[in-house]
């Protein structure tokens, strides 16, 4: 009999969101499984019609066979509005506890930290509580970073919670790419995110540029508003790039690929906390790129030993090294967060039987 398996999730594409892509990329990889997908669509408020839905998630789950094999990929923003989706929660502790089923979870996000007197507080102690208890009693469980596996291992007790870098949406191109362009660093991401970058790496690249060796930055990513473009317009203009610069905008993955590819640096501001979770820093892994960091340090932990300190150009870099971080970088891409390696870690703890031939990279 054919494996019952079912993944929930709080969104799938179309919908907008990291979590849908997530999900898709990797159950695109099974290629001889066809899970059942119980999905709760994203709230941003709190009206009847959200609660139905999020109480209908808790009933699908609770109507599950009782020797399913579930994967959660959890968010707790995603899944209720404050971000606390009890009802879910308990109905997943009760299936587990009750059946015979598999239950893997992926941590995309775990509990908010409030301060001590902030009236969310309690609210934060019991959603900690729900998921220390569902994570005691799954057969597997994932996060993307090492301090929300801490976390968790902290809360629940259980040792052996396992770190799973995310992986990128933007998959490199099956086809060759040209050259590097000399002094071109790209920015990837929402705009609110190269926002936040900007901040913490203008004077680094104003140094940069001042001494010719970052000429250009070209931005790409979409969530644009009119503030957010006159605030990245300014940002980008006070480093005084010698090329000047280049707002793109959102693009297709094959282009977002090319120009990646096709660049000699990225820019990154993700610290220790919050790297392998973050998809864009994957995805220059992914390609190769140097990549630019005011947290990068040879004593650091991979994948920021191998990014390069704004400082060290500066001072004169060899080509060479620049060549053994770009080329580290892609293998601790390929060796700990390519999609096939993704899939294959969720199948394992599933205990399902799935194809080991990665899906194709897109062609141009």
């Amino acid at each position: 009999m054919a494996d019952d398996v079912v993944v929930i999730c709080p969104e799938l594409p179309p919908a907008v969101g990291g979590v849908g892509d997530y999900t898709i990329r990797v159950t695109e990889q099974w290629r001889r499984v066809s899970p059942r997908f119980v999905v709760a669509n994203p709230v941003n408020g709190a009206s009847g019609h959200e609660v139905e839905q999020l109480d209908a998630t808790a009933r699908a789950v609770r109507d599950l066979p009782p020797h399913a094999k579930v994967l959660v990929q959890y968010s707790a923003y995603g899944f209720h509005p404050l971000g606390y989706p009890r009802a879910l929660l308990r109905a997943l502790l009760e299936w587990k506890r009750a059946s015979g089923g598999v239950l893997v979870l992926m941590f995309h996000e775990i509990w908010t930290f409030w301060p001590l007197l902030n009236k969310n507080r309690p609210l934060q102690s019991l959603h900690r509580r729900d998921i220390a208890a569902l994570t005691l009693c799954a057969d597997a469980v994932f996060t993307s970073t090492r301090s929300q596996a801490e976390h968790l291992r902290t809360a629940s007790g259980r040792v052996d919670v396992e770190v799973l870098p995310v992986g990128s949406n933007i998959r490199p191109s099956a086809t060759p790419h040209g050259d590097k362009r000399d002094g071109r660093a790209v920015l990837f991401g929402l705009q609110a995110s190269r926002l936040a970058t900007l901040r913490k790496v203008e004077e680094h690249l104003g140094s940069l540029a001042s001494h010719g060796i970052v000429r250009t930055v070209v931005t790409v990513g979409g969530g644009n508003t009119p503030r957010g473009d006159a605030e990245e317009k300014e940002l980008l203009a006070r480093i005084k790039l010698p090329d000047g610069v280049d707002l793109v905008g959102a693009l297709r993955e094959h282009e977002v690929s090319e120009l990646l590819a096709s660049s000699s640096f990225a820019v990154s501001a993700q610290d220790e906390l919050s790297v392998t979770k973050s998809g864009t820093f994957v995805a220059y892994a992914a390609h190769g790129l140097n990549i630019l960091s005011p947290h990068a340090n040879a004593s650091s932990a991979e994948p920021l030993c191998w990014a390069i300190h704004p400082a060290e150009p500066l001072g004169g870099i060899a080509d060479s090294e620049l060549r053994l971080r770009a080329e580290s970088l892609r293998a601790w891409h390929d060796r700990t967060c390519s999609w096939q390696r993704i899939a294959r870690e969720f199948a394992r703890a599933l205990r399902l039987e799935v194809s080991s031939e990665p899906i194709a990279a897109p062609v141009m």
